[in-house]
């Protein structure tokens, strides 16, 4: 019986041995299994920026070549002012100023001179320069809103510069 006795001993040391080498791998397992998450984790994060940068960098090379340097068109193109506007800005006859700048100085006109209601500021009240060159009268409304309407006559198409001559 002393045989078999000494024979389980070592039986039972060894599977403390496996039990240790299986507590082993798992923790090895569960360390590797934290560092994938972590590295998916930066790998996310990584790819979101780049997507962030590149989403960027698209937006401000197409701003870049939209504005470009092309010439104004619309409200912001020079374009032949009647000879009343000229004297009125105290521009030389025959100027081609945008109607942009119009527009400006004839606000900073409006302000300097207080040709708005006390009540409404959006509604102006012409003096006597300004009824002239809007071609009004007392009964009718100014406003910003409405004031390119009654400019309208003063800005001289190029078409019809061309056919006339």
């Amino acid at each position: 019986m002393s045989v078999t006795e000494q024979e389980a001993i070592p039986e039972v040391v060894e599977d403390s041995q496996i039990d240790n080498q299986f507590t082993s791998i798992l923790s090895t397992l569960s360390q590797f299994k934290v560092q994938i998450t972590a590295l998916s984790n930066q790998l996310k994060g990584l790819e979101k920026t780049v997507k962030k940068e590149i989403k960027q960098h698209k937006k401000e090379v197409t701003k870049k070549m939209s504005k470009g340097n092309r010439k104004p068109s619309g409200f912001a193109a020079a374009s032949p002012i009647s000879n009343d506007l000229c004297d009125f800005m105290g521009k030389d006859h025959g100027s081609e100023i945008a109607r942009t700048e119009v527009t400006k100085f004839i606000c900073s006109y409006i302000r300097e001179n207080s040709l708005t209601t006390t009540e409404n500021n959006r509604v102006i009240k012409p003096d006597d320069k300004l009824h002239v060159l809007l071609g009004t009268d007392d009964s009718t409304q100014v406003t910003y809103f409405n004031i390119q309407r009654y400019m309208n006559r003063h800005f001289i198409s190029k078409k019809s510069i061309t056919e006339t001559k």
